[in-house]
């Protein structure tokens, strides 16, 4: 028998969401890149800690990124509009 650990989506967690959305908001270039790697870096490590699989977690880091990126365009939409 196995058994699998299911954590509440990243993608989902708003603050969090908002909060790196807004860092990365704020830099640029190899800045921004490091930000978000260590960011990464530090996501899976929870995520594994936590006892979710290795290829599960970078999905989940994956998503997590599509959806800050996503908010950062539609906030931008936002100031322009």
């Amino acid at each position: 028998m196995s058994s699998s650990v299911v954590s509440f989506p990243l993608y989902r967690q708003q603050k969090l969401l908002s909060g790196i959305a807004q860092a990365l908001r704020t830099k640029h270039g190899d800045e921004a890149n490091l930000f978000w790697r260590e960011t990464a870096r530090n996501l899976l490590q929870q995520l594994t800690a936590n006892g979710v699989d290795v290829r599960a977690a970078e999905e989940e880091v994956r998503y997590f990124l599509h959806a800050v990126l996503l908010q950062i365009e539609t906030d931008a939409t936002k100031a322009e509009a």
